[in-house]
């Protein structure tokens, strides 16, 4: 029987008043957890998101492979929270080589987006919970950046051509599939950034963290966890599948939860 572990994390923002909680899911790769994945929707269901994040993979970008299981998964989870949805490099695979991958693809978009998913692609979209404005922005990179025989940089200013500039009021959610480029995001300016791809270095090693990247970079830097860069938080899962080579060692399948919470005010010393 497969199973997974719930990774807690904790932000502040002077851009929240009242907490709220996000879950994201990421590079499920059409794994289930018991049938129709009744026991990670009812994980999902315990903890009563405020937002469903899915940061890319939900697919397995492989011949024949089914995409039944990514759309029960999304239709369940809209029952428990508004669902955004940032594609991954295996979603794009199938996206751009129809004769490989079959051509189902484009009508699995158009029917998880007729259900109410918010699928994302270089776009925003603006939600309100508990009174408070949200704005999420899904990220879609060229293909290339994935290509591990091309080793290309991202940086700000690319980000901002492909995405415009982050909120500058509104509490900014960035979800960006790979977190290679994690230094860029933190720069572009999103308060809370999640990252899957990595699957946590599919080998973790005391100390010295994941091993190896799909990219085959040794002990790649945003691996898995929560990084911080002023007020701006990036949380990298560990993901919830595998694909080609489906090896996990000391490094379980994860669903993340983000607890959002009000910025603590500096209290003012006291003398004694």
């Amino acid at each position: 029987m497969k199973k997974f572990v719930t990774a807690k994390y904790q932000i502040e923002s002077e851009k929240i008043h009242t907490p709220f909680t996000v879950v994201m899911v990421s590079d499920l790769h059409n794994v289930v957890f018991g049938e129709k994945n009744q026991r990670l929707l009812e994980q999902i269901r315990r903890i009563k998101p405020d937002l469903l994040a899915v940061a890319g993979d939900l697919v397995l970008g492989k011949p024949g492979a089914s995409l039944r299981e990514p759309e029960e998964f999304l239709r369940e989870g809209l029952k428990i929270a508004p669902v955004f949805y940032a594609p991954g490099n295996h979603e794009q695979r199938m996206k751009l080589y129809p004769e490989t991958y079959g051509r189902d693809y484009l009508s699995y978009e158009k029917r998880i987006q007729r259900m109410g998913v918010r699928l994302l692609k270089n776009r925003t979209e603006r939600i309100r919970i508990k009174d408070q404005d949200i704005a999420v922005t899904g990220l879609e990179l060229p293909y290339e950046y994935y290509l591990k025989r091309k080793q290309k940089n991202l940086e700000k200013r690319e980000l901002t051509r492909l995405l415009g500039k982050p909120e500058k009021y509104s509490f900014q959610i960035l979800l960006a599939h790979t977190p290679k480029y994690g230094q860029a995001y933190l720069e572009w300016g999103g308060d809370l950034i999640f990252s899957g791809h990595y699957h946590g270095g599919m080998v973790r090693l005391p100390f010295l963290g994941g091993m190896i990247s799909p990219d085959l970079r040794l002990f790649p830097r945003f691996c898995r966890g929560k990084f911080t860069r002023e007020d701006r938080y990036l949380i990298v899962g560990a993901g919830l599948g595998e694909h080609t080579i489906p090896v996990r060692l000391f490094n379980p399948r994860e669903l993340v939860v983000v607890s959002c919470l009000p910025k603590k005010r500096q209290e003012k010393g006291t003398t004694k």
